[in-house]
């Protein structure tokens, strides 16, 4: 079986809870400058981008291997976990692998995007490139035989390959890590019903939404699970209780005005029903993602020209 291309960032079983009769979902976007348009898509076709978790190898084709391994085991373990959620399962009914199975889907949502990875490369090369100097005495010392004469020359000859396989194996490691995961394990969890509200759920390519850090007193994280369902993670139950006692219709508008606000490309729906909220909310509110953030901390180039923290 050849290697898959088209790597989704946004798994196929997560979008198609938002499928309507027809088998597609309402995909918004805006392919040329800031008006929005819809689009009637399958989950397949959309929410992807080509060899996102490939290496680039010197005289082969891409190498899919992660995509092939790590992030469909990832997606294929979330979708049963999923289920359980659907189903009610109270917290301790849990299998230990279905729950951190979960968990680590949450949170790979944060880090699997084509910014994020994008600026992952980017920032790997950045470091590399500013260790040379420091490291041209001690490469002179040691170079083998034929090597490259300068170090250089030597990390021109890895890239793009190395950087590749350096900063996949970061982001891998980054979507499962244990201490978060673990974090996320022992928060308590529920799915907030909205059937009844009469205003379905959006979600979109940054479908996530946390407080600024799991240590606050109040931390919480939300997660749009389908039309009528809201997935809610706190370490605190009077916070699940808050935030479960809001008014169904007023929450349901305040969480779809933050999935648009927060969008980068796409937003998705059931139905057609909300190009003018879309149009006037679309990527409004955008904030910078984790390695945006820890870019611009350790002073590298931030990729995306419309990142905020390229303001900072």
């Amino acid at each position: 079986m050849s290697d898959p291309k088209d790597h989704h960032y946004l798994a196929q079983f997560y979008l198609a809870k938002w499928v309507g009769p027809d088998g597609l979902v309402c995909r918004y976007s805006r392919p040329h400058g800031d008006r929005v348009v819809r689009k009637r898509v399958s989950p397949r076709g959309t929410g992807f981008e080509e060899h996102l978790y490939s290496m680039r190898t010197p005289e082969a084709p891409p190498d899919a291997g992660m995509e092939q391994t790590f992030m469909s085991r990832l997606d294929s373990e979330a979708a049963t976990a999923l289920e359980q959620l659907e189903d009610g399962l109270p917290d301790s009914k849990w299998d230990p692998r279905l729950r951190s199975a979960w968990s680590r889907f949450v949170w790979a949502q944060s880090i699997r995007t084509p910014g994020e990875i994008a600026q992952l490369k980017s920032s790997v090369k950045e470091a590399w490139s500013a260790a040379i100097p420091e490291l041209q005495q001690r490469y002179a010392e040691l170079r083998p035989e034929g090597a490259p004469e300068s170090v250089e020359e030597y990390f021109a000859n890895l890239d793009p390959y190395d950087v590749d396989r350096f900063a996949l194996g970061v982001a891998r490691k980054s979507m499962d890590h244990s201490r978060i995961g673990q974090v996320l394990n022992n928060m308590r969890w529920r799915v907030i019903d909205f059937a009844s509200c009469g205003i379905p759920l959006l979600t979109s390519d940054r479908p996530v939404w946390m407080t600024a850090t799991f240590v606050e007193p109040d931390t919480f994280l939300l997660m749009p699970i389908g039309p009528t369902r809201l997935f809610v993670a706190a370490p605190q139950v009077s916070t699940l209780t808050r935030i479960a006692a809001q008014d169904r219709r007023k929450h349901a508008k305040n969480l779809n005005k933050l999935t648009v606000q927060h969008a980068v490309k796409f937003v998705f729906g059931s139905d057609d029903r909300d190009l003018a909220f879309v149009q006037k909310h679309f990527a409004s509110r955008r904030h910078a993602t984790h390695m945006e953030r820890l870019a611009a901390l350790r002073g590298h180039r931030i990729v995306a020209n419309d990142s905020p923290a390229k303001k900072a």
